[in-house]
């Protein structure tokens, strides 16, 4: 009878302590997953933000229908891309140009893919604007390593023709900041990245 009772209350002892038969392998092997969730990339980056890039303006409409419109993306980008992307790897420098040496483990060149904002019908309606940046990252030799387009997106409500202006900009800012977080997120994800990272950092390198 004692037997019998000792084995019903062991798997609610084991249950209380966080133990199941059967759940420790399981455990174990979320581990190291959970770990590397949102980890940096051990690698020294080049951030190559060129004069043409900065200035990119994104022109949408026509003048003799529904009107032309000019989105200032590059100037925001300029602005953003450093700051999101810096905690995602060891160390991230701003360059002009790609460098042609130095201890750059990854040199990381965005352009962007487009960008198409929604119309409105009314005034004080919602906008939406997206964003699209195509980034090419390559390693100490040039070589292409990682290729991947993102895109951002953000929702305004738009005012009247005297607050329009405004308007845009606030639109154009939060959906440029989406973007670059949205490039930090999958670089970071990305497993070339990720190989480059292992080949750098083994003996010999």
């Amino acid at each position: 009878m004692i037997t019998k009772i000792r084995r019903s209350l062991l798997p609610g002892v084991l249950a209380s302590i966080g133990v199941l038969p059967g759940c420790g392998p399981m455990l174990r092997a979320q581990t190291p997953l959970a770990a590397a969730a949102g980890s940096s990339l051990p690698l020294n980056a080049v951030l190559v933000l060129t004069p043409e890039f900065c200035k990119t303006v994104s022109r949408q409409g026509s003048m003799w229908t529904t009107g032309r419109e000019s989105f200032k993306v590059g100037q925001m980008a300029c602005t953003d891309l450093e700051p999101a992307l810096k905690p995602a790897f060891r160390s991230l420098t701003v360059a002009t140009a790609p460098p042609t040496s130095g201890g750059a483990q990854v040199v990381l060149v965005p352009k962007f893919a487009g960008t198409h904002a929604t119309r409105t019908a009314f005034a004080f309606a919602n906008r939406e604007l997206d964003v699209m940046l195509e980034w090419r990252a390559m390693d100490s030799t040039g070589k292409t390593v990682w290729l991947q387009t993102v895109r951002g997106s953000s929702k305004h409500h738009m005012g009247n023709m005297f607050t329009h202006g405004h308007d845009v900009k606030l639109v154009v800012r939060d959906s440029v900041k989406a973007v670059a977080e949205q490039s930090a997120t999958k670089m970071e994800a990305a497993a070339e990245l990720r190989k480059l990272a292992s080949a750098e950092t083994s003996p010999g390198n």
